[in-house]
Order: C-alpha cells, then structure tokens, then sequence
C-alpha cells in the first residue's frame, strides 16, 4: 500500500504525501525494493522535496536511494540504467549545474525509450521540462 501510495501521490504531484508513504514503508519494515522501484519512486519524491523546499536533508535522504539504484544498474543496465541518470539529472539541476544536468536528462531520456519503459521516458521528459521552465527557456520545455 505505501509503495502505490508514493508512486500515486508523486505522479500527482502530492511530493509531500509521496514522501509521507516512503517514510511510513520504512518505518513500518515493509521495505520491499521491488528492484529499484521503490528507491526510484522514494528518491524522487525526496528530490521534488528539495527543489520546492531548498532542504538539504532531501538530498541526503534521496542518496542512499542513489546508491541502491547504481547497484541495481549495474546487475541489469536495461532496466535501471534511465532511472540513474535522471536522478543524477535533478540532483544536477538542484546543485546548479545546468549543463551536466541537461546531458543527463538527455542520456535518461534516450535510455527509457531504448529499453521501452515508456512511462518512465515520460516522467523524465516531464522533469526535463521543469528543468526548463525553472531556467526560463520555455521554448525547450
């Protein structure tokens, strides 16, 4: 229930309620990681967290997702590969740098397409498309 609660309350754009539903899976035990999933959905949730806030402990949170996501990466690029690179893409974009960020987004963009996770490859164009918009470049939005 907290990891379809997450996935829901974040596609919805409820980043507090998605944070809500990962912190009590974790409080409660329930902690399945569903190959990366979970930490996908947790960690942008933790990250929406940090670019509307600007707390740090969002970033800090969102990490340790980070790691496990390059792990499950590496044991099966195909399936995980888009979701590191468009974490590392907001984390990019929350830290400034503009230009790694846009490459990342690009990269995780082209990996969810290539390995047909059409609904990720559109969360990710979503994320780049706020990247955008928050430097002003509606254009590329």
């Amino acid at each position: 229930m907290f990891f379809f609660g997450c996935v829901e309350a974040y596609i919805y754009g409820d980043y507090e309620l998605a944070v809500n539903f990962a912190q009590k899976r974790h409080e409660t035990g329930f902690d399945v990681p569903f190959y990366g999933m979970t930490d996908f959905f947790d960690c942008l949730s933790f990250l929406a967290m940090a670019h509307q806030s600007g707390d740090q402990k969002w970033i800090l949170s969102a990490k340790k997702s980070i790691s496990n996501i390059d792990y499950f990466a590496k044991i099966c690029p195909s399936n995980c590969e888009h979701k590191l690179l468009l974490l590392q893409a907001e984390i990019k974009s929350i830290t400034g740098e503009a230009k790694e960020a846009i490459s990342k987004y690009k990269l995780a963009i082209s990996a969810a397409e290539r390995n047909e996770f059409i609904h990720e490859q559109a969360i990710a164009n979503e994320r780049a498309a706020e990247f955008f918009l928050r430097y002003g470049d509606s254009s590329r939005a």
